[in-house]
């Protein structure tokens, strides 16, 4: 294929892709990091534009631009990568291409050199785009496959760019700026733009795909785990004979309806959200958090002890007690009562651990609420009573 017709249907691939993803994308939640994909491709678009069209633009210019607007294209890609694995983005990141453009403009406007730029330029793209390829690859459980793809389409690119920086330098005593090395070039950049399109349209539905099913485990209020969640994650944990002791915690919100009638069911939606924050906030990265009833929740510890269960279930029920409502007067606060179960759960399943958690529920309750009990074995005994912590054998 001939160079001008490979710059014309690069450009027209990009538009059709950047189309495509405006089109299926802009009602997602991935839509937040979508369009720096979208205004890369515009970059690129207007790169190869002034590479092919006659601009008749001053000399300066005609050099400098397509170069500024390739590694403006391949910065945006980088970002949209980062932004998507939810990596940091700092600002030595926007310093350095900045850094790197200026010498280029200044080595074209003042030395009148142009194998320096060329040679930079090419340099810094294929920087960018091995730099998206490590973001893209793979670096947790996530199944997204389409990651693959696209960290190969970045890392193809990436040595494109290395080799096309040897045009701008003589090899072997035959300057290799010809018209063979720059339609390989330009295949390889029509290859990238429709293998990456391609890839990064089947990673966006993967993720569209994976929201809604991590939905469906989902309260939507709350974003806590639902019901039946919680007790799939029992099951699990259960059916693993080498678990080691673990807690089940029933929480209830004491006098919750009040709330809903003094303020409106606004104010009580807030305090639902702000009190399963509490609750994630002092729980483990392991533990799993559910909403199982209008104001009841329930959390599952694996791998813990009886004292640091109750511990950590007892700083919830503290927090949640001095946390100021900004929707209530000053002197109006929220209290939470708890049960635990705590133990191995040997003969037991998910149905029974919750209901001697609630029975520890229930002791807080009839204690005078604001409390913390303890399921400590399977005996009919009365529970025993320490201040606002209780520990009830059943």
């Amino acid at each position: 294929m001939e160079n001008f017709s490979l710059l014309t249907a690069t450009p027209l691939m990009l538009t059709v892709f950047t189309l495509a993803f405006v089109t299926a994308l802009h009602h997602t939640k991935s839509a937040n990091f979508w369009p720096l994909w979208a205004l890369g491709n515009l970059f690129l678009t207007t790169a190869l534009f002034c590479e092919s069209a006659d601009l008749s633009l001053p000399e300066f210019w005609a050099s400098v631009l397509p170069k500024i607007l390739l590694i403006a294209s391949f910065f945006t890609y980088n970002l949209s990568a980062r932004k998507f694995n939810n990596l940091k983005i700092t600002k030595l990141q926007f310093l350095v291409p900045l850094g790197l453009i200026g010498s280029i403009m200044a080595s074209v406007f003042y030395f009148q050199n142009t194998e320096f730029p060329f040679v930079i330029a090419n340099l810094i793209l294929a920087c960018l785009s091995l730099a998206t390829a490590i973001d893209y690859w793979p670096q947790n459980s996530e199944n997204l496959s389409s990651k693959y793809g696209l960290s190969f389409c970045y890392a193809f690119i990436g040595i494109s760019f290395l080799l096309h920086s040897a045009q701008g330098v003589e090899l072997t005593g035959i300057a290799t700026q010809n018209q063979l090395m720059l339609s390989i070039h330009q295949t390889a950049a029509l290859i990238f733009v429709t293998s990456s399109g391609a890839f990064s349209l089947a990673l966006a539905f993967e993720q569209t795909v994976a929201e809604h099913k991590e939905a469906a485990h989902r309260d939507p209020l709350t974003g806590t785990f639902n019901r039946r969640e919680f007790s799939l994650r029992i099951k699990e944990l259960l059916g693993d004979a080498n678990h080691a002791s673990f807690a089940v915690v029933q929480f209830d919100l004491d006098h919750f309806k009040a709330v809903n009638d003094s303020y409106g069911h606004g104010a009580g939606d807030e305090a639902l959200q702000m009190c399963s924050d509490v609750m994630q906030w002092h729980l483990r990265e392991q533990d799993c958090l559910a909403r199982t009833g209008g104001e009841e929740f329930a959390a599952l510890l694996p791998s813990i002890g009886k004292a640091e269960a109750f511990a950590i279930t007892e700083r919830i029920r503290k927090t949640i007690a001095n946390m100021p409502l900004h929707f209530a007067p000053d002197e109006v606060r929220l209290t939470l009562s708890a049960g635990i179960y705590h133990g191995r759960g040997d003969g037991l399943d998910d149905r029974t651990l919750l209901k001697l958690a609630d029975n520890g529920l229930y002791e807080s309750k009839r204690a005078g609420r604001n409390k913390v009990s303890l399921v400590t074995s399977m005996r009919g005994e009365e529970p025993t009573h320490s201040g606002p912590l209780l520990e009830a054998r059943t």
